[in-house]
């Protein structure tokens, strides 16, 4: 009898002991697993939310480009339509940015603020003096450095 339990006592202690290592090797894959996932979505929200920024500063440069080149130019002959042609075309890059802010974000207020800079960007070419173009680019600046550090939180 002593001949059959100790191979069993040996054969059920070598089950248990690969079972519990798959358990601890399995919680450490899902920790890894995890980690990995989180720092990658990290680095995603990064790009983005620098892609945004970065769209919107150069939309906004080309909306005064824009507003400055009709001041010049009110007939429009010449060098308006070049500059209305680059703010059209920065404002799609700078709404595709703002579609892949709403994509990633996880807190409502970086949504939110992210589209109120866009909207602020948008109607900078609508001012009717240097005044009021320099108020609402300032403002439009404002905004979005707010949305960055919205989204520095978000990131964090």
């Amino acid at each position: 009898m002593d001949g059959v339990v100790s191979p069993l006592v040996a054969i059920v202690g070598t089950l248990l002991g690969s079972t519990v290592t798959y358990v601890f090797q399995r919680n450490a894959s899902a920790r890894e697993q995890l980690f990995v996932s989180r720092r990658q979505l990290r680095a995603d929200r990064m790009a983005v939310y620098s892609d945004f920024a970065g769209a919107l500063t150069e939309f906004r440069r080309a909306q005064q480009d824009r507003w400055h080149r009709r001041d010049e130019d009110p007939g429009g002959a010449t060098t308006y339509p070049e500059a209305r042609t680059e703010a059209h075309r920065l404002r799609g890059v700078a709404l595709h940015a703002l579609f892949r802010v709403q994509l990633i974000a996880s807190a409502r207020p970086v949504i939110d603020t992210a589209k109120e800079a866009y909207g602020l960007t948008s109607t900078l070419h609508k001012a009717a003096d240097k005044t009021e173009l320099a108020a609402l680019a300032t403002q439009a600046r404002e905004v979005l450095e707010r949305f960055v550090q919205f989204a520095s939180s978000d990131v964090q």
